[in-house]
């Protein structure tokens, strides 16, 4: 996993390697390494259209359902400023009902 840091907002973005990174935040609790992926996804200039991707949507899903906490909040905090846009898309809704009654 250490060689895919910095790397992981690109690859989700790939159908194979998308799978590869929600196998990487779904294997486990949440330890430094899955922290490492979520804080890179959120802070990534990519978020935007990771939200609105085939693949990146799932990505994202992954990291809400894994999160918890401070990291989970600041997640959803990032993902805020998009929600207008993500409201008439089919991916967009799949990540709107993860976030529910968290927003």
């Amino acid at each position: 996993m250490n060689r895919l840091v910095g790397h992981y907002p690109e690859l989700s973005t790939q159908k194979f390697s998308s799978n590869v990174v929600e196998k990487c935040l779904k294997s486990g609790g949440l330890d430094p390494e899955r922290q490492v992926i979520v804080r890179e996804v959120l802070s990534s200039p990519l978020l935007p259209r990771l939200l609105q991707d085939s693949y990146g949507n799932y990505v994202v899903q992954s990291a809400l359902a894994i999160s918890s906490g401070q990291l989970h909040q600041d997640l959803v905090d990032a993902i805020k400023p998009f929600l207008p846009s993500l409201r008439g898309t089919p991916h967009g809704k799949r990540i709107l009902q993860k976030i529910g009654g968290k927003v």
